[in-house]
């Protein structure tokens, strides 16, 4: 199970930020302004991609050039030269600028390079359409010698230019990875932080569909998971430790779900698509609004048991705590439910005990 926990950065952006994307670069300038060992990983990626730009000495945050054109942040090297160009994106569209007006502003005589940054699921849609801007452009580019890596890809675009594209994972984890080495903590925690803005945007975005999601399994798989939430419900409550008298079946933005008791405690349980992203766990959960603990005080300390087991089964958020129910895998329905109905009576035990 991954580690939900969010940064504060990721917290933060979007409460205050009209475009997350601009924290990303201010964050991203910031880091690679006050390290050399982030710079240094920069120019790895780029010479991975086939330009040998050599040391980048300094960047700037959106470096407006002649032609207006505003690239994210811009590379110098030690003769004051631009030498890399950085376009951050998380899910917005291209501009009439790119990539083009970026291309031309940079040398053709010497290596330089067009880095754009997405996500890792952004990167072959992301990529085609760069390459359809450039092919589809009156400007007299073309792109040739193409490159491509897991996470990296790269073409010649006239003379010694490079186009570029890589994922944040990719670029931070390089980052990451040079600040440790360096033994630079300073960088390795702002590095975490932009990570993790990085991680919640992915986790946000509306992906590319891809054809074969079009297909009958997705649906099938939604409404078997539905009848799952209430057949455990159902029989929950014909054991008797579980009732819903008074409470309705309640679907939510974020998935299908209702209420129910566990031992007294009120809580929701459903497909929560939201805590299925974000933790990379199982589609079912339980919640605990924060309201439900506020009136029954003992729920929260009865469920600290789960917190400390690896990985941890209790996670808490601003406004409660999930806890999610796993689904065993490559087994018929009725040990699915078996298990689910399992979870559940394990939650409701240790929430009748700490009552």
């Amino acid at each position: 199970m991954a580690d939900n926990r969010r940064t504060l950065l990721a917290k933060l952006a979007p409460m205050f930020a009209v475009q997350t994307e601009n924290v990303a670069v201010e964050a991203l300038g910031h880091i690679l302004s006050g390290s050399e060992p982030a710079r240094r990983a920069l120019s790895d990626v780029v010479r991975a991609g086939g330009a040998e730009v050599g040391r980048i000495v300094r960047v700037h945050t959106q470096a407006t050039g002649e032609e207006r054109a505003r690239p994210d942040l811009a590379g110098f090297d030690g003769r004051g030269d631009e030498r890399v160009l950085i376009e951050a994106k998380f899910w917005a569209g291209l501009t009439a600028n790119q990539p083009m007006s970026y291309l031309e502003r940079l040398p053709d005589q010497q290596p330089s390079a067009l880095l754009f940054v997405a996500p890792a699921a952004r990167v072959e849609s992301l990529w085609a359409e760069l390459r359809r801007h450039v092919s589809e452009s009156a400007s007299g580019i073309r792109l040739d010698s193409f490159y491509e890596a897991e996470a990296l890809r790269s073409a010649v675009a006239g003379g010694a230019r490079r186009l570029m594209l890589t994922s944040w994972k990719s670029l931070l984890d390089r980052m990451a990875a040079a600040a440790a080495a360096a033994a630079d903590s300073h960088t390795e925690v702002d590095v975490r932080q932009l990570r993790g803005l990085a991680v919640r945007e992915d986790a946000d975005a509306f992906l590319p569909i891809r054809q074969e999601e079009l297909g009958l399994e997705f649906p099938r798989r939604m409404l078997g998971l539905r009848l799952l939430v209430d057949d455990a419900t159902d029989r929950a409550v014909g054991a008797g430790w579980a009732d819903v008298k008074g409470l309705q079946v309640r679907p939510q933005f974020w998935g299908y779900g209702r209420y129910l008791r566990l031992a007294g405690a009120q809580v929701w349980f459903g497909i929560d698509f939201v805590d299925w992203v974000s933790c990379d766990a199982t589609p079912l959960w339980l919640w605990f609004t924060e309201a439900s603990l506020r009136r029954e005080e003992g729920t929260r300390l009865a469920l600290d048991p789960l917190r400390t087991r690896n990985p941890p089964e209790v996670f808490e958020w601003d406004d409660g705590l999930a806890v999610p129910v796993m689904l065993p895998v490559g087994v018929e329905y009725d040990a699915v439910l078996d298990a689910v109905v399992a979870r559940l009576e394990e939650i409701a035990q240790l929430v009748g005990a700490g009552g």
